[in-house]
């Protein structure tokens, strides 16, 4: 018989708690080998708690997450210390300083929205609106060109051009042998899509002339061969036959048109070509629930009549694909702030057998359970109900979030489990020894782990307003959960030549999806804190960003790609010269130390 109430940890974890045997653990709590507890206290409604509660709640975890921090970094640097504060700008239109230099060529980039998102603050001002300018612009006495970056604009709406029909050709002859190079690619490591039991039916039916998806989908895989293999084949040729085919029968909703789509947005991805492969992710994440992905079968006491009929090996396949793209849709919503494509409350999520079956097929890139986690996050920070919360309640969901991430990060394996940061002046460590797939799972574990860290707690610089000064108490709980934020995005920094050894020109795409995530939270807080050795160190990291596109190899990389990295340098560039011109202006007393106090 089902327990009362859930167990601590399927409780913490919103997963189903099933005991067959009074007074044993429950089915997650003993696959795991877990101690199976109900010692919790039922918490109050957060709404009727006052908020110094909240504060001392955040404060003490805080204070937790830094003293292991320094444990595992006794090498980094310290939190900022308190420096002499100085009144900001008032609420109101803040006008640039005579004598700005405003001469200067705006450059004009390619960068796309969901390298970045739109979750930057500070003190409820959203840093990439045109107030958020101004502000910039105040702190640093300097013209700000960041909307001539199209990754902090909303995508142009453009009349799509028409998919013209490629030059007739014919599926190379070598198609097995190529399918077996991308089986055995890094890439087929991230975007685990083309089943390998299921290919040989693909061939025949491709072969077949009569399935127009199983071609599109062998095309599209070709497509990402192409990006790292010499295939005698042009990536970008085998990607437009493959949209061509698809497009052309898009009424078609089988397990070979959701694979084709599917390895055409990894293709997008990998080039990034961001506006293109958010499309392409949208109508995959549409077909996998035509199919049945978000709803397997076995747990259905009654049948939808909408989902087909498949053999288990496709059916199990299928249900892999359906994680694929829930674990990519959080990162996606979490990074810029829109609505999930599969939410939880239309997925089923949440059967303990299946998810300790992914031990199984620890092979997707992304880990479900940090999953969920994005998901809370997204709607608990994010949301327009987010926007209504108290700066306690926010700070409250703050604290929630990071004891769930810590409590996932232990979960994780000790060869596997992510590192709280990476110290300075050395990366990573992932054993050659190890097999490719494992050492792919580290790398990929920890940059989620990072990502979600930056996520959650810069989502504090949305406390406090302009004209007066947050309580003490608070000030210090926003202080403490933003340098969590920074020291994540100063580790993925230092992750990169990790990343680039192990994934050569393929880290192309790692490089620009990550760098200019993590050089946010850095740029926000040298521009609130532009003096002082934090704010050094800082600049140096952001500046690696030259030597860092400089390792990646290039002579298998497009020009398009190159020029791709080369954007990503001078969007972080832009920023080295904006927190520059702040250093200068506390230099010349011409605005105050720092911009987040006002003196009392």
């Amino acid at each position: 018989m089902p327990p009362r109430r859930a167990c601590d940890l399927c409780y913490k974890r919103k997963i189903q708690c099933s005991i067959k045997t009074p007074g044993e653990p429950c089915e997650w709590c003993g696959s795991q080998g877990l101690t199976c507890t109900f010692d919790r206290v039922i918490p109050k409604d957060p709404k009727k708690r006052s908020t110094a509660d909240i504060v001392e709640e955040l404060s003490h975890r805080v204070e937790e997450l830094e003293g292991a921090l320094r444990a595992s970094n006794s090498n980094g640097t310290s939190p900022r210390s308190a420096t002499t504060p100085g009144p900001p700008p008032g609420r109101r239109e803040i006008i640039l300083p005579v004598g700005v230099a405003t001469n200067r060529i705006a450059p004009t980039h390619k960068l796309s929205r969901c390298q970045l998102g739109n979750n930057w603050y500070f003190k409820g001002i959203g840093i990439l609106s045109p107030r958020g300018h101004d502000w910039i612009s105040y702190g640093s006495g300097e013209a700000v060109f960041l909307d001539k970056f199209d990754l902090f604009r909303n995508p142009p709406i453009r009349k799509p051009l028409p998919i013209l029909p490629p030059q007739p050709r014919s599926l190379p002859s070598e198609i097995r042998y190529y399918a077996d190079v991308f089986l055995g690619s890094k890439a087929a490591m991230v975007f685990p899509i083309l089943g390998t039991t299921l290919l040989e039916n693909t061939i025949q039916r491709a072969h077949s002339n009569e399935h127009p998806a199983a071609e599109a989908c062998l095309w599209a895989m070709l497509a990402v061969v192409s990006i790292s293999s010499d295939t005698r084949q042009s990536a970008q040729d085998c990607a437009h036959q493959a949209k061509y085919l698809l497009n052309l029968h898009d009424d078609v909703c089988d397990i070979d048109s959701l694979q084709g789509t599917l390895l055409l947005w990894a293709f997008q991805k990998m080039k990034g070509q961001c506006r293109e492969a958010s499309v392409t992710f949208a109508s995959a994440s549409r077909m996998v629930c035509d199919l049945g992905g978000h709803a397997p079968l076995k747990s259905l006491n009654i049948l939808p009549q909408h989902i087909p009929a498949f053999d288990e090996a496709t059916r199990t396949h299928i249900r892999k694909l359906f994680w694929l793209c829930y674990c990519f849709d959080k990162d996606a919503s979490l990074r810029t702030g829109r609505p999930p494509l599969l939410s939880y409350e239309y997925c089923d999520i949440g059967d303990p057998s299946e998810l300790r079956d992914q031990k199984s097929w620890h092979k997707q890139p992304r880990d479900i359970y940090l999953a969920v986690i994005k998901e809370r996050a997204n709607r608990l920070l994010c949301s327009p109900r987010a926007f209504q919360q108290t700066e306690g309640e926010l700070l409250a969901h703050v604290r929630q979030l990071d004891d769930e991430l810590e409590e996932w990060r232990l979960s994780i394996e000790p060869p596997y489990r992510p590192r709280l940061s990476i110290p300075p002046d050395s990366s990573l460590s992932v054993p050659s020894a190890m097999r490719a797939e494992d050492r792919t799972h580290i790398i990929n574990l920890q940059l989620d782990y990072l990502f979600t860290m930056i996520h959650i707690h810069t989502m504090v610089r949305k406390c406090g307003d302009l004209e007066q000064n947050l309580p003490d108490d608070l000030h210090s709980a926003v202080e403490s959960s933003a340098d969590l934020s920074l020291e994540a995005g100063r580790s993925i920094f230092r992750f990169f030549d990790t990343i680039i050894g192990f994934w050569q020109q393929e880290s192309m795409w790692i490089v620009s999806h990550y760098a200019p995530m993590a050089a946010m939270p850095l740029f926000v807080n040298m521009l609130i804190h532009p003096l002082g050795h934090p704010a050094d160190n800082d600049l140096q990291i952001l500046g690696s960003i030259g030597e860092i596109s400089r390792k990646i190899p290039t002579d298998k990389l497009s020009a398009e790609e190159i020029q791709h990295i080369q954007e990503i340098g001078d969007f972080i560039m832009e920023l080295i010269r904006l927190c520059h011109g702040a250093a200068w202006k506390v230099k010349k007393g011409e605005r105050p130390h720092d911009l987040d106090l006002l003196d009392s």
